[in-house]
């Protein structure tokens, strides 16, 4: 997707790996997830996840994602939301959304206005990215 190289490449700096809370995985992101690790699902909820009812997250350790050293350690099998972030519908809504998200993530580029930003980044969620999924 050459317009999304425009706006945003990530440098796996991990900063959205850090805090506390984490997303949920839907069961596309599950499978996704237990193919890159190369476990059998089992083992992979157990180390992982944090189940709790139907919502399926996973854990934090010290701060950070569970799958955070020095950069994502299942990149290629990270949960859509991450796959998303920093992308996320709200920065087309308010100038400083953008602005606050792009201090924080140095994968965005800084050499655009939030226009041009937000034109290219419209074009690509208009393009069929389904449920406003990048990636």
């Amino acid at each position: 997707m050459p317009d999304l190289d425009k706006i945003f490449q990530c440098t796996q700096c991990g900063f959205c790996c850090h805090g506390e809370t984490t997303v949920s995985l839907d069961e596309e992101d599950q499978r996704r997830m237990i193919a890159a690790v190369e476990k059998p699902a089992d083992e992979v909820a157990a180390q992982f996840w944090r189940i709790t009812g139907s919502i399926v997250q996973m854990k934090t350790v010290q701060g950070h994602c569970i799958f955070y050293d020095d950069g994502c350690t299942v990149y290629h099998g990270r949960p859509w939301r991450c796959k998303q972030w920093p992308l996320v519908p709200a920065l087309l809504e308010d100038e400083n959304n953008f602005l606050i998200i792009r201090d924080s993530c140095p994968g965005i580029n800084r050499k655009l206005s939030y226009e041009e930003f937000r034109e290219i980044m419209a074009r690509l969620l208009g393009e069929g990215a389904e449920n406003n999924r990048l990636s």
